[in-house]
């Protein structure tokens, strides 16, 4: 066997055995790429799903409310007022519905929707299933509840107000605030001398006794202190 055989023999010997390295060996990374893909390691433990936020429903009168001017200079000349309507469910379809049971077209017929246009601020408010909220969303402070806005309406075409029982409130509020009238008849010492008082304080007492002959006693004993003390 000649050396060239020999080399080419023992050369296949090598590449047919697996190459050790020692355990500090290091690759150069300029030489040598990664042989294997670079993974990052997993988590220990699952990190639990997010809570689903749930709205809860608010409970009857929580909502904030505020109290709607509803307000026509012309054309039909019409004022009213809805009190406590919510901000958040109160929406420009509703005030259209409420303006429309109050007018009438020139021949007493019904107003269509689409000739009732909102205004606010005198500037016409686009969208029906807008709310109050979104209406007045650069209006904090009225946002906060329990204010009053003034809406203004315009009916193309014309139309006139019609008398309704929903201003009939109003109008009881109002009377409501006027000062009593004076009690007319007899008062005071001049009621004491009739004999219609002292009968009825004598039922008075029986209802409350439930024994007539001790009611007359005590009707009896309270006029003649009250004619002693004259």
């Amino acid at each position: 066997m000649s050396e060239l055989t020999f080399a080419k023999s023992f050369l296949s010997t090598l590449d047919s055995r697996p190459i050790k390295l020692r355990a500090d060996h290091v690759f150069d990374p300029e030489q040598v790429g990664l042989r294997v893909p670079y993974t990052l390691p997993r988590l220990s433990a699952p990190h639990p799903s997010m809570p689903k936020k749930v709205k809860s429903a608010q409970a009857p009168g929580s909502s904030k409310s505020i109290s709607v001017r509803i307000k026509s200079a012309r054309n039909p000349v019409l004022e009213f007022a809805i009190p406590n309507a919510p901000l958040s469910t109160t929406s420009v379809q509703d005030i259209r519905d409420a303006v429309q049971s109050r007018i009438t077209d020139t021949q007493g017929g019904q107003v269509q929707l689409e000739k009732i246009k909102i205004l606010y601020k005198r500037k016409p408010v686009t969208g029906t299933g807008k709310t109050l909220a979104e209406l007045l969303v650069d209006e904090p402070a009225i946002l906060a509840g329990g204010k009053e806005v003034e809406i203004g309406i315009m009916v193309i075409g014309g139309a006139q107000a019609v008398e309704t029982s929903v201003s009939q409130p109003e109008v009881a509020e109002k009377q409501d605030e006027s000062p009593p009238k004076p009690a007319v008849g007899p008062s005071g010492a001049e009621v004491l001398q009739t004999e219609t008082f002292w009968d009825d304080l004598q039922g008075y007492l029986e209802q409350r006794l439930k024994d007539e002959g001790e009611a007359q006693r005590l009707k009896s004993l309270f006029k003649d202190a009250w004619k002693s003390a004259k």
